[in-house]
């Protein structure tokens, strides 16, 4: 056997550097709104107006002459599969497999009959040591690994009758997927050296002491037969057993990897216009930006090793412009509360997915659409000096780009501030249609006084079992 015909480990890297994929739910890495479980629809925060509801740009406190933000940047994993606890497991089996060979390979080197006899053994390791691989590799099949960076930068000026905001921002979602489909493969492996290892077992007793005795020229003629036979069992045994891990992983591996990417950035301008009727203030506001998106898809086979040949980005890249809007709208009421709405997308559009037939050839549409369709969040929230209170709603389920389940999210928020210059917030984050998405968040703001204006620095942090992420902001506010 031979410890270079293995590339479990290779092959393995490979696999699960593929990380599944996209949903593009109403979400948030603006630091203020993600620790307020990604509330913010309702919130008066005109730095965040252009990414939640427009309308806010002139629902804002009035202090608040011009706005701006830059950098904000957040990521987000999502491990469902918890990769995090069962790579190291992946890890340490395919370690221990590889010694086993190591130990066998050196064994069947050998011409001492006592030590050959150690080798039935031995290879019964690297079949139970094969079953283990297999084991952790199935339980990693279509388990999703997706990571989401999102960057931004809003200049904003808001106001009691008119606000405007200019903003640029980024949003990159890569995940993906392994397909693994060498199960059988695998199993057939390890019970053909398990055989083989029987075989082996049932020789090397009666032939080690035959084989002894001819050395020690204390052998008779039966001796002599006696070890001849056992040399060619064993020797038999080794072929099949060889035969049999030796396979080829350019024909014999089955198993897929499934990456999907998508990077969409946006420029924009939200205005909005404020109103009083019967003694109720409202502000409407409207965002048209324009917006170009980059579509990833790859299915790539894995008995390619750790080679890229003839693998090349355009091949699996499809790329689009196009113009959309934002709508919202927002109530204010005299004791603190605000009530308001926004649909996002207002304009559904349908992109494909294309992947390239052969390497080099132009890309062609393959059957998956990435759907960006209106998505509607209404939200309420009470503000005062010292405290503020938000909670908001998605009336529309959120379309997944291919890979991902359906999300519908209800967020609640709160933040305590403290003499004004300090901020201490917390959130929940439930998904109404999977648990599993439900995140609570915390995080904190420091914006210390200073004469004509005000800097701030916003963290934030949300967590479960399965899920991690992380957001920074730095503004001015004059």
């Amino acid at each position: 056997m031979h410890q270079k015909n293995f590339k479990l480990a290779s092959i393995t890297a490979l696999m699960l550097s593929s990380a599944t994929a996209l949903a593009l739910p109403f979400n948030s890495y603006d630091p203020r709104s993600m620790a307020m479980g990604s509330a913010g629809v309702a919130v008066g925060d005109p730095s965040t107006a252009p990414f939640f509801n427009p309308a806010l740009l002139t629902a804002s406190d009035p202090k608040l002459k011009y706005s701006v933000e830059f950098p904000i940047i957040g990521v987000r994993v999502y491990d469902p599969g918890n990769m995090e606890k069962n790579l190291p497991i992946l890890s340490n089996n395919i370690s221990a497999l590889n010694t086993s060979i190591t130990a066998a390979n050196t064994t069947s080197k050998s011409t001492d009959p006592n030590v050959i006899k150690l080798l039935p053994g031995q290879m019964t390791t690297v079949a139970n040591d094969i079953t283990k691989v297999n084991n952790s590799l199935s339980s990693l099949s279509n388990q999703p690994l997706q990571g989401e960076l999102g960057a931004a930068a809003v200049i904003g000026v808001p106001g009691k009758e008119y606000g405007f905001a200019f903003y640029t921002a980024a949003w990159m979602a890569m995940g993906g997927t392994l397909e693994y489909n060498d199960a059988t493969t695998l199993s057939n492996l390890s019970s053909s050296v398990r055989a083989a290892a029987n075989a082996l077992s049932a020789t090397t007793g009666t032939g080690a002491a035959a084989c002894t005795a001819v050395q020690n020229g204390t052998g008779t003629a039966a001796d002599i037969t006696n070890c001849l036979a056992a040399a060619t069992a064993i020797n038999n045994s080794l072929v099949t057993a060889q035969g049999a891990v030796n396979f080829s992983t350019a024909t014999s591996i089955a198993s897929k990897i499934h990456l999907r990417g998508v990077i969409i950035r946006e420029t924009g301008l939200s205005v909005s216009h404020g109103f009083v009727v019967s003694d109720k203030t409202w502000s409407l506001g409207i965002t048209p930006k324009v917006m170009q998106l980059d579509l990833f898809d790859a299915l790539l086979a894995a008995n390619t090793g750790n080679s890229t040949s003839g693998l090349t980005g355009s091949d699996y890249l499809a790329k689009y412009s196009d113009f959309n809007f934002d709508l919202g709208a927002a109530k204010s009421y005299l004791n603190g509360w605000r009530t308001g709405v926004t649909v996002k997308n207002v304009l559904s559009r349908s992109y494909n997915f294309k992947r390239a037939p052969t390497p080099g050839a132009t890309p062609v549409a393959i059957g998956s659409t990435l759907n960006i369709r209106p998505l509607v969040r209404t939200g309420v929230s009470h503000e005062n000096d010292w405290s503020t209170i938000a909670f908001d709603l998605d009336l529309t389920q959120n379309d997944p780009a291919g890979l991902e389940n359906k999300s519908q999210y209800a967020a609640l928020g709160g933040e305590l501030n403290a003499l004004g210059w300090a901020q201490l917030r917390a959130g929940y984050r439930a998904d109404l249609l999977n648990s599993e998405r439900n995140v609570t968040s915390v995080g904190l703001g420091i914006s210390p006084r200073i004469p004509y204006f005000k800097f701030h620095v916003d963290l934030a942090y949300a967590y479960n079992k399965n899920e991690r992420g992380a957001s920074l902001r730095f503004g001015v506010n004059f």
